[in-house]
């Protein structure tokens, strides 16, 4: 069987099956304005066709927020022409296309910074959108699970929330490596016996301090009844906020995508926060602010291995795994100066359920550098915990079963495994 339909293997052909299902498929049924764009680009593979995705990502996005402020029907009466109220200006994505922008512009710095590391990003993105978008329709027949409105979230909004999310993830990355970029620039003045007289710095504004507050307790805020009928407050789960304040003083670059797209896109500026009883959201209002939290709330978990996940319904669960997953296709500068070196791999996907995950990732090398078997090790253990037991399991606990592993030519390899409520794992 092919993607995405399981069993299906992700490797060195995959950019064109993912290619195919993008131009073919009638799922993507709120692409509008980038349906031109993506029937331009070649069956070949993602990483060639870098002006083409870098033109394709602001119109991809502005269709998906199309889709989403089109569902919402406090914002345009009935017979109006929808579309020519919305535009990328208005949506502010010319605006987050900046931040773009300078993201791409810097990947250059980032390859030569960290060769061993960095990785394409862009590419990236369009592939987590398109692997996600196939398991969300196939494997989770179009809907995720949350708070009690979940229900009320149409497939084609979850889909536009998976666009946003999925193309938007990473762009926070350049801020994370700021720091390597240090430690490279003080070894090699260093070396040429220098001495470093300062670091690149940054910092946030103070003006927008209660701004990144608001958001981050937006992304840590639930909706509940009020005493009113059809009436909604947000509850601060404080957990949460405690987490994603933790994950922003390291500047984990999942949050920092979050404060950069809440900030760019008015979609997000105009996000319903019931911040006392005075004035409770209406049942629309909840639902509204439900999308937008689960959007910004999934891109913030994907790099916060102190969220603990109990189903893998969840769109924030979703976007981990199908980041994870995509492991293929992304060799790093070493790799590709040294063309004789490359390690390839392929992710196997031999099911794919609500209920039941089995990956498995085959690398092609022979063996594990130390560096390699650390990162293995490091992988295993974010799974074991983000899916450890904490408040709110369910008793009995679901019957979960939930199979990663990573596997070298030789057969060393790292497993999680979660079968029976009970975890095994297994090290190089």
């Amino acid at each position: 069987m092919g993607f995405p339909t399981y069993p299906f293997s992700l490797g060195e052909t995959a950019d064109r099956e993912l290619i195919q299902y993008l131009q073919t498929s009638k799922a993507f049924g709120y692409i509008e304005s980038a349906r031109s764009g993506i029937h331009e680009l070649h069956l070949e593979n993602f990483g060639g066709q870098y002006k083409k995705l870098k033109d394709l990502w602001p119109l991809v996005l502005t269709d998906a927020l199309r889709e989403l402020k089109k569902h919402d029907p406090r914002e345009w009466p009935e017979g109006k022409n929808f579309n020519s109220f919305f535009h990328e200006h208005s949506l502010g994505v010319t605006e987050l296309q900046e931040v773009f922008t300078g993201f791409t512009e810097f990947e250059g710095m980032l390859y030569g910074v960290a060769p061993d590391r960095y990785r394409d990003h862009l590419a990236h993105a369009f592939r987590v959108w398109i692997i996600g978008h196939g398991l969300l329709k196939n494997c989770f027949q179009g809907a995720l699970s949350t708070d009690e409105l979940d229900k009320s979230i149409t497939e084609q909004e979850w889909e536009g929330m998976w666009a946003i999310a999925a193309l938007c993830h990473d762009v926070g990355y350049p801020l994370a490596a700021i720091e390597r970029i240090n430690q490279q620039a003080r070894t090699t003045l260093r070396n040429l016996g220098l001495t470093p007289a300062g670091d690149l710095r940054f910092a946030f504004s103070q003006q927008m301090l209660p701004f990144h507050d608001t958001i981050i307790k937006l992304i840590s805020s639930k909706p509940v009844k009020s005493n009113e009928e059809n009436k909604y407050l947000t509850h601060l789960q404080n957990k949460y906020y405690l987490k994603f304040l933790k994950s922003f003083d390291r500047l984990d670059h999942g949050i920092v995508s979050t404060l950069l797209i809440s900030k760019a896109l008015v979609y997000f500026l105009e996000s319903d926060l019931s911040h006392d009883s005075r004035k409770p959201l209406g049942q629309e209002d909840a639902r509204q602010f439900l999308i937008r939290r689960e959007i910004l709330r999934g891109i913030a978990a994907h790099t916060c291995p102190d969220i603990y996940h109990l189903k893998f319904t969840t769109f924030s669960f979703l976007l981990f795994i199908v980041d994870e997953l995509q492991c293929w296709g992304r060799p790093t500068l070493d790799e590709l100066q040294n063309k004789s070196e490359i390690r390839q791999s392929t992710a196997h996907v031999k099911e794919f359920t609500r209920t039941r995950i089995n990956i498995q990732i085959d690398t092609d090398d022979e063996n594990w550098d130390d560096g390699q078997r650390k990162g293995v090790v490091s992988q295993i253990n974010r799974l074991h915990r983000m899916l450890r037991l904490a408040v709110d399991t369910p008793t009995p606990a679901p019957e979960l079963y939930l199979k990663f592993s990573i596997v070298n030519k030789n057969g060393e390899k790292g497993e999680f495994l979660l079968v029976n409520n009970e975890i095994k794992v297994l090290l190089p």
